[in-house]
């Protein structure tokens, strides 16, 4: 099942009342909702696009569990006291129906165009220009520094950095047989422990902000400039290694040199070590999240990173 289909069927499970989400937007708007498309895009939220009766439009974001989005407004509230540009948030409300209790969140729409779907409409300045000002506003959201690694509990307390190493490393090394479910090899998952073993993340200090999914569907841009960063569900205090090997994986790969720039950071053999080694520590819980789910093509497309990652390494050769 390709992703796209695999996304719709996930989100049909448990899609909201169309009442409950104009009830919402009424509330927050106070405009009538005219139109609803809902958008089949991630794991966590449901989304939809809402063209209100003054002819605008709004997005709604609905939490399929039970958390709520105080953590993500903070994150996003910091990130835009460092120039980063976020969405505008309308308002927060919740949303009862047979699903239960949930958070929802109403955000005017991003300015610009979705990198994802102008990049190939953009002339080579054009495309070059928008990347190197995304890498200086990633630049720019790495200036805030969090207590800690991850999140902090409901208690605000921040996970210690040596106790949280050594459970990612247990909980990787546990998930040996879903590796061994997505076609990885004896010998290429015994190389994939060994660089968990010895990757730099999770780091152990100098904790920065991270958004966690920045991926071209996430990144607007207009005019040569990145305009708005969007859907900050994954954010974290983690490290600019950790974002930066995350940006090397969902861009393609003359993209991220340019987005590198931007950064400034040179894109070195040590560096690329360093992207290649994190890439294998970071994709092995999304390969066995997705064969846990049964999403065949996520698992494919994870397992090939991975596999690049590794042939990296090979050309590379040991560190001096």
């Amino acid at each position: 099942m390709a992703q796209s289909e695999f996304l719709v069927d996930l989100h049909r499970r448990f899609a909201t009342p169309r009442v409950a989400v104009t009830d919402l937007v009424r509330r927050t708007t106070g405009a009538e909702a005219m139109e609803l498309d809902r958008i089949a895009r991630g794991y966590d939220n449901e989304v939809y696009r809402v063209t209100l009766d003054s002819g605008t439009c709004v997005y709604v974001r609905i939490r399929s569990r039970g958390d709520d989005f105080t953590e993500e407004l903070w994150a996003m509230s910091q990130a835009r006291d460092h120039g980063v540009p976020v969405p505008e948030i309308v308002g927060v409300d919740r949303i009862s129906d047979d699903h239960g209790d949930r958070a929802a969140m109403v955000i005017t729409p991003a300015p610009g165009r979705q990198f994802a779907e102008s990049a190939d409409k953009l002339t080579t300045e054009e495309r070059g220009s928008a990347l190197a000002d995304l890498g200086r506003v990633v630049a720019r959201l790495h200036e805030v520094s969090t207590p800690g690694p991850w999140r902090p509990d409901d208690h605000g307390q921040w996970p210690d950095p040596a106790e949280l190493r050594k459970g990612f490393i247990r909980d990787r090394r546990a998930e040996h047989d879903r590796l061994a479910a997505a076609g990885m090899s004896a010998a290429e998952i015994e190389v994939t422990f060994a660089m968990l073993e010895i990757s730099p993340e999770p780091a152990a200090a100098g904790f920065v902000l991270c958004h966690g999914d920045l991926s071209p569907e996430h990144v607007f841009i207009d005019d040569g400039r990145a305009t708005c960063l969007i859907d900050w569900g994954m954010w974290h205090g983690g490290s600019r290694l950790g974002e930066l090997t995350y940006l090397s994986n969902t861009f393609a790969r003359d993209d991220f040199a340019v987005i590198l720039e931007g950064y400034g950071r040179p894109l070195d053999d040590e560096l690329r070590r360093q992207l290649a080694t994190v890439t294998m520590s970071q994709r092995i819980g999304h390969v066995a999240h997705h064969v846990s789910i049964g999403d065949r093509a996520a698992t494919e497309r994870n397992v090939g990173l991975m596999r690049r990652a590794l042939a990296e390494l090979r050309e590379l050769g040991p560190a001096s």
